[in-house]
């Protein structure tokens, strides 16, 4: 009978403990947010190295501003993919926000390229997926929209849904 409750002691210490770091846990995560960025972009784009399984590289850089973050800054690298003449496809795990105070939030998108002259609509999706500081707990989703001029790679996004942190 010693035995049983003393098993039964750890059962309840364990459970407490367990219930604990799981409260802690919701108590730190935040209702989604509505989201909206608008960021002027330039790209380069760039030959895959030999482990790349892309048709080309985009390196993307620019800044802009979002809603409850401020003034921010994006990095990220795309793998390029020709869907036809006039359509790529793109995706990246790689985009990163920086917002002032140097705190970033880390997201994967996915969407399309489609142009006729040197004018491309971008279309996609996006989801966060952390990052550091204030947003190591940062998730959300929502879609990509935005222009580019093929001839200069500068261009301009729009990411519109939602974020919480």
């Amino acid at each position: 009978m010693k035995n049983f409750k003393l098993l039964m002691s750890c059962r309840l210490f364990v459970a407490l403990v367990v219930a604990t770091l799981f409260a802690s846990g919701v108590a730190e995560a935040q209702s989604a947010v509505p989201f909206k960025a608008t960021v002027d972009i330039t790209e380069l784009i760039q030959d895959p190295t030999e482990t790349d399984p892309c048709y080309q590289i985009g390196v993307i850089s620019g800044s802009g501003v979002a809603t409850h973050l401020g003034k921010v800054t994006l990095v990220s690298r795309d793998c390029i993919i020709p869907k036809s003449p006039t359509e790529f496809a793109f995706y990246s795990n790689q985009l990163v926000l920086t917002v002032a105070n140097g705190d970033q939030i880390h997201a994967t998108y996915i969407g399309t390229l489609t142009f006729e002259g040197t004018v491309g609509v971008i279309t996609g999706d996006y989801y966060i997926i952390g990052g550091t500081g204030r947003y190591s707990l940062a998730s959300g989703a929502g879609t990509v929209q935005g222009v580019e001029d093929l001839s200069t790679g500068q261009g301009s996004v729009q990411l519109t849904g939602t974020i919480s942190y």
